[in-house]
């Protein structure tokens, strides 16, 4: 926690709301590099009811998908830059405007009171009148500042009114131009909808009927088969859910195995597995064969280890392992690597990445992938099927490091998905073979995903036996 934050901690207050609260120890804890996601069970969520998790949820999300347009409208009402204000009181200002311009269900004098408390607990002595200034004037002039237009200033309408950095809203602007742009932008600050995943044996249709029964209402997704996309209701509150019948997934990650076009008995690696979806989405496609999945973190090699108990998939082998150092000797059929990356494709659901990454690490994130398509290359059987995904939008992590890895490895070429791939999914095939879904377009996650084989009479091998 940063010492702005610390500085007066111990102040009580006692009409403090603890879901205000909350979501301020997140959002300045996010500030310093932490995950909304490594936080939101955890730590200052403890003990908070459900209406209380859901409005942490929101705020969090809320402040962090809006954070670019929220600053500039503070820095127009305080007279002085956003990044100028003391963090504390930014986030407690930022949370207070957020509920004024989106939150139509909270009182406006409400959404500013609790803000000044926010300030008056966490912020310097008199750091509350700040903060009461800035938001009864948000109130009193909702219309100022002016926002920038699309027509007028195309790139400051995507970098500041829909509130993406400037060097990702002009990369999209140069791609795709402002029509596809805005769509992108748009879609990424809109709340994304649950996704379950139906574990075999069960059946899609007894699924949506058991979760009707406890007031869920979903569907099928038609891209995928198995999903279900939830239009209202709590699915992990289900007892199916419970049961671990059902997963929750977004659809276009479920997606990605079908292109292994895995089938019984076969032995699959999943390079980089952890937390197991994937994992544990293959391991019934496969039975009696094996996945073998991959991480080298102890905690997220923990969560793969309980999430594969908990779904029955007991064909998941969890192998605490390097992907760039693999400790197999025998080769694959079936390889999956879907890689880490930057998850600019995932913004609706990880909105802190767009303030948190910064352009040129992209290098960074693509000289880790070639080495990990390099490595997981090297195991692949000849006529074997190697899927290369991330959940980018940016080239340089997609069609620039499958085309180095292609022009140093003439002994592999881009396949076709095989028959198992979806039907209805055919259409976000591209014509060199590459899967590239678009968020704005296909209302999924942003992926891409190539299926790569290895030409006959051709064969490498890893250092070390199975193990």
């Amino acid at each position: 926690m940063s010492p702005a934050v610390s500085r007066r901690s111990n102040v009580s207050h006692p009409t403090l709301s603890p879901a205000r609260r909350a979501a301020f120890l997140v959002l300045s804890q996010v500030g310093q590099g932490a995950t909304p996601a490594s936080l939101m069970h955890d730590g200052p969520l403890r003990g908070l009811g459900p209406a209380d998790l859901d409005l942490v949820t929101e705020l969090v999300y809320g402040v962090l998908r809006w954070q670019a347009s929220l600053d500039y409208v503070i820095g127009s009402h305080a007279r002085r830059g956003a990044d100028s204000i003391d963090p504390a009181l930014l986030v407690a200002l930022r949370i207070g405007l957020y509920q004024i311009r989106y939150l139509s269900r909270v009182p406006q004098r409400a959404a500013v009171d609790e803000s000044v408390k926010l300030a008056h607990t966490f912020g310097r002595r008199g750091a509350s009148k700040l903060v009461n200034a800035v938001l009864r004037s948000a109130c009193r002039h909702p219309d100022q500042p002016p926002m920038p237009g699309k027509d007028d200033d195309p790139l400051s309408y995507l970098s500041v009114t829909l509130s993406h950095p400037e060097w990702l809203a002009r990369r999209y602007l140069s791609r795709m131009g402002m029509e596809g742009a805005e769509a992108l932008c748009l879609r990424n600050n809109r709340r994304p909808k649950t996704d379950l995943r139906v574990q075999p044996p069960l059946d899609p249709e007894t699924a949506l009927d058991a979760l009707s029964r406890e007031g869920i209402v979903a569907k099928p997704f038609p891209l995928v088969p198995r999903c279900l996309r939830v239009d209202s209701g709590k699915a992990t509150a289900s007892a199916i859910y419970a049961s671990g019948s059902i997963f929750i997934q977004e659809a276009g990650s479920q997606l990605i195995p079908f292109l292994l076009d895995a089938s019984s008995g076969e032995r699959v690696l999943d390079a980089c597995a952890a937390p197991g979806a994937k994992a544990t989405e293959i391991a019934p496609w496969i039975r009696p064969g094996m996945v073998f999945a991959l991480d080298e973190r102890p905690k997220r090699l923990s969560l793969m280890v309980s999430l594969a108990r908990r779904l029955g998939s007991g064909n998941v082998l969890p192998v605490a392992a390097d992907s760039r150092a693999l400790p197999f000797h025998k080769p694959f059929s079936r390889i999956l690597l879907d890689a880490p990356c930057s998850s600019l494709g995932t913004l609706a659901r990880n909105p802190d990445v767009k303030w948190r990454l910064r352009e040129h690490e992209l290098a960074t994130h693509a000289a880790r992938q070639h080495d990990l398509l390099t490595a997981s290359a090297a195991l692949l059987s000849p006529g074997g099927r190697l899927v290369y995904a991330t959940c980018s939008s940016e080239p340089e992590e997609n069609e620039e490091v499958l085309a180095r890895f292609l022009s140093r490895n003439r002994d592999f070429a881009i396949d076709a998905p095989g028959p198992a791939f979806p039907a209805a999914a055919q259409r976000l095939l591209r014509p060199d073979g590459s899967l590239r879904t678009d968020p704005g377009r296909d209302e999924v996650d942003g992926y891409y995903a190539v299926v790569l084989t290895r030409l006959a009479g051709s064969a490498r091998t890893g250092v070390c036996e199975d193990r």
